[in-house]
């Protein structure tokens, strides 16, 4: 008796041959829009990546990319990378993009335009990420990688290890578990207070990404493991320096990050000019005190907590002339003219170098303050009210 081809079950194989593991998550949607056409879709991939794939992937099969007999598919494509390398890792001739130019795109959707070029029947999604499921921790900490597949794209080491002193500071509920892989800065030799709350996370991906799926929130550079956090969807604080964050920018749905190239350097950043670079001023000019104040605003995302205590953003400094504030930036200079008795007084008792206390803010005051929060000019210090099985929803 002879089939017809529309009995057969249709398959896909996808292989994503080149590129670090950021870029891998970036293409976990388009293989669920491939499920619009064909009835088992595979995905290939490294094989340190199966099981954390094959565990929260749903409706795809994960296989290792070195163990697989193509005979089994009805078709197979290969996603390739963004950009397009020239390489010899591709185990097929990469799809046709239409988008290789459009750098004003997330590469999560270009690799859905890859997709519907190839099969015009496949409607591109408009669905959110399909994040993978959070894990409720036993104790309260966040995770940090001062890593990176691509070491030039890193804050300097000191300065994670600075920026942990200072969440330490303010919050000692927290520890903080450090991810270090085999080729990771470590920040210990760095740290000047010796009795840190800390913690050492230096196993597999799937070790990794257990730690990372119960945080509370996430610190890392444009790497892998700043993905792996937006795939968990974990509110994320990052930085960028010679990748900006248009086309490879953390994707939670709660995201702070600093990209140093603004108002530091104009450069137009390529391999040869990352490697060359002598100063690194796009990532060593955000100091330590800059992240915190962006922690801080995450920090208010997540909780959303009243504070009558407010952080100056330390890119600010005050100059006090008679009755008027200003509040100067190297970007920007805010001048205020205090015209009532009541405002001069309020801000001479509760104004410091560092913040500000609004207890008792009088109300005529209110209106120039949420302006001054809104110019980034103070962010709210969070009131964390919680107990240590607290997991916030993202």
């Amino acid at each position: 008796m002879s089939v017809s081809k529309s009995d057969i079950t249709s398959s896909i194989l996808v292989y994503k041959s080149y590129g670090g593991i950021g870029d891998i998550f970036f293409t976990i949607p388009s293989l669920y829009m491939l499920k619009q056409k064909f009835d088992k879709v595979t995905y290939a991939t490294q094989p340190r990546l199966v099981k954390l794939f094959t565990t929260h992937l749903n409706g795809i099969i994960v296989i290792d990319e070195n163990l697989v007999d193509e005979s089994n598919y009805t078709e197979i494509i290969e996603l390739g990378n963004y950009p397009r390398f020239n390489n010899t890792a591709e185990k097929k001739p990469q799809i046709k993009y239409h988008t290789h130019k459009r750098v004003k795109q997330h590469s999560i959707e270009h690799y859905k335009d890859g997709i519907v070029s190839v099969f015009s029947e496949i409607e591109k999604s408009k669905k959110p990420y399909p994040f993978f499921k959070q894990r409720k921790a036993s104790n309260l900490y966040y995770t940090i990688h001062p890593g990176a597949g691509f070491i030039l794209k890193a804050w300097p080491i000191a300065y994670y290890a600075k920026l942990i002193e200072l969440i330490y500071d303010a919050f000692p509920e927290y520890t903080a578990k450090i991810i270090i892989g085999p080729d990771d800065p470590n920040p210990e030799a760095y740290f000047v207070n010796d009795n840190l709350n800390v913690e050492l996370i230096t196993g597999d991906i799937d070790a990794v990404a257990h730690e990372v799926s119960g945080a509370q929130f996430h610190i890392g550079n444009d790497a892998g493991i700043t993905h792996l956090a937006g795939a968990f969807n974990i509110p994320i604080l990052t930085i960028y320096g010679p990748t900006g964050p248009g086309s490879w920018g953390a994707f939670s749905k709660k995201v702070e990050l600093i990209w140093g190239k603004k108002g530091n350097c104009g450069l137009k950043c390529n391999y040869d000019v990352i490697i060359n670079c002598e100063d690194r001023v796009c990532l060593n000019s955000v100091k330590p005190e800059k992240m915190f104040f962006q922690l801080l605003k995450l920090l208010h995302k997540i909780y959303n907590s009243p504070s009558d205590l407010y952080c100056l953003n330390p890119d600010f400094e005050i100059i006090i002339e008679d009755d008027s504030y200003i509040f100067a930036s190297k970007a920007n200079e805010y001048l205020l003219e205090i015209k009532d008795f009541e405002s001069r007084k309020f801000l001479a008792n509760n104004l410091t170098e560092k913040d500000i206390s609004v207890a008792h803010m009088p109300l005529q005051f209110n209106e120039t303050f949420q302006s001054l929060i809104k110019l980034q000019v103070f962010a709210p210090f969070p009131r964390l009210e919680f107990n240590n099985t607290t997991k916030i929803d993202a």
